[in-house]
Parts: C-alpha cells; sequence; structure tokens
C-alpha cells in the first residue's frame, strides 16, 4: 500500500467540510431556541390614543405645548411638541396596555402644568380632552 499524499486542495476541502459540519450542529440548536424565545414574546395591541388640546374657550391649541406621554411600568416615555395640528396629537405610537400620565406643559409659561391620567385597553380606542388655561388658541395665534 501506498501512501497518499495531501495536497493543499484535499487539506482545505476536508478542513471546510469539517467546519460545514460543525457549524450546520450549532446553527439549528441556535434556530430551536430563536423560536422557542419568540414564543414566549407577545406583544401588546392598544387601541389608539387621541389627545385633543384646547384652552378654557375651545380652541385648539397646537403650538407653545410640550406633551410627554408616559407608561412607568413599562418604562416607556414619547415626547410630541413639533408635530401637534389642531389641536390633535392623533395615533400616538403606544405599544403597550395599561396606564399612561400625559403630562402638558407651557414652552412660553402661558399656563399651568396639566397632567391626565389614562388607561389603554386592548383595541379600545380613547380621546383624552385636556383644557389649558391661558393658553393662545390657534385662532388667536394668526
Amino acid at each position: 500500500m501506498s501512501r497518499r499524499s495531501l495536497s493543499r486542495r484535499r487539506f482545505g476541502a476536508g478542513l471546510t467540510a469539517l467546519a460545514a459540519v460543525g457549524l450546520a450542529g450549532c446553527t439549528g440548536d441556535e434556530e430551536q431556541e430563536e423560536s422557542d424565545d419568540s414564543a414566549d414574546f407577545e406583544l401588546d395591541d392598544p387601541g389608539d390614543l387621541t389627545i385633543r388640546l384646547e384652552n378654557e374657550d375651545g380652541d385648539p391649541v397646537s403650538s407653545g405645548v410640550a406633551v410627554t406621554i408616559e407608561n412607568e411600568e413599562e418604562d416607556f416615555t414619547a415626547n410630541y411638541q413639533n408635530n401637534i395640528q389642531d389641536g390633535e396629537i392623533t395615533g400616538a405610537s403606544l405599544i403597550y396596555e395599561g396606564e399612561y400620565t400625559i403630562t402638558v406643559e407651557s414652552v412660553d409659561d402661558e399656563f399651568e402644568t396639566v397632567e391626565e391620567s389614562v388607561t389603554l385597553e386592548e383595541d379600545e380606542d380613547e380621546t383624552v380632552t385636556i383644557v389649558l388655561e391661558g393658553a393662545t388658541g390657534d385662532s388667536d395665534a394668526e
């Protein structure tokens, strides 16, 4: 029997085959673990939240306000200031069900800070109207 020499090509092909076989076993386990983890993770599906801001005369307030929406339980905060139109924040990107605190502050110290609470349930839309006493309405600002 003669001994066959190992060429670079055969060595490289053998090394690649061993690596592929080794990784194939690892990859299957990871995919199984990932699918098991994703089954445990479920997203909430809260309804839409609409916030209406108005002064005591019922005029919409869209400028000079900073709005913070916070869910302490989920450690979630969203801020709105420049994207308020016609005194409304519609379709706030909220991903958790539960209790939220809405804080409205005046950028120009026109009114006192107002805080409201709202609870979002699954697939139930909520509308909150917040009256800002002393705020300049959109029609007055023009």
